[in-house]
């Protein structure tokens, strides 16, 4: 008898903003601020977070107050 495989549902999004960190540690201090966290929709993986769209700006604005340089892309 043959098994049956599931489908995993897939979604495909465009024009995405992320934050990738160096280290696990430093999302997690940006997970832990405040301002930041209420435009992090959520943790792709243990360094790479999702910015809710349309709040890129905002989030490099936060990054540099905190004295960090994001490189933009």
């Amino acid at each position: 008898m043959a098994q049956a495989k599931a489908r995993i549902p897939v979604k495909l999004h465009r024009r995405v903003c992320l934050v990738e960190t160096e280290d696990a540690v430093l999302a997690e201090e940006l997970l832990a601020r405040k301002k930041l966290a209420q435009d992090i929709v959520g943790r792709l993986t243990d360094r790479i977070l999702l910015i809710r769209p349309g709040r890129s700006e905002a989030v490099v604005a936060e990054l540099q107050k905190m004295g960090h340089t994001p490189q933009v892309i």
